[in-house]
């Protein structure tokens, strides 16, 4: 026994397979939403962690800018002299400008070194070299040497 055909009427050929209509398939503004919440909490620690990286960097910056300023001043006191060197219990200030738009102030501090001090040597100078940023009260950088006579 054969089986009958199934005839179609004209104009309807392959609209059965498509007989429930289709989704669209773009996304609802909510589906958007909820996308953009779960990409915003993995990116905020991610530019939060950028940020301060940012500022570490900048503050590592003016700190070796600053150790320069102050081993510039040691060997600037080196070339001078143990004897050109001043002891005194006075300060000096000197403001200065470096590469990259740093200002620092610079306090060098000469003090003579006195026979009951722990250091037995009589004579030497104790150099104390603070660098500060421009309008700040602690101290960026201290720096400190002891010089001695020439023959000793």
């Amino acid at each position: 026994m054969r089986r009958a055909r199934r005839v179609r009427p004209p104009g309807r050929i392959g609209q059965e397979a498509r007989s429930c209509p289709t989704r669209s398939r773009g996304l609802t503004l909510v589906e958007v939403l909820i996308a953009l919440s779960v990409l915003a909490v993995f990116l905020l620690p991610v530019m939060i962690g950028f940020s301060q990286a940012l500022i570490t960097t900048s503050q590592a910056s003016i700190s070796a800018a600053g150790s320069s300023v102050a081993r510039g001043m040691i060997e600037d006191l080196k070339l001078v002299g143990y004897d050109g060197i001043q002891s005194s219990t006075g300060r000096s200030y000197k403001d200065l400008k470096t590469a990259g738009d740093h200002y620092f102030q610079v306090e060098t501090k000469v003090t003579e070194v006195e026979a009951n001090d722990p250091v037995s040597l009589k004579g030497l100078k104790l150099v104390e070299v603070y660098v500060y940023r421009t309008k700040s009260q602690t101290p960026l950088v201290v720096l400190s040497t002891y010089f001695t006579p020439a023959g000793v």
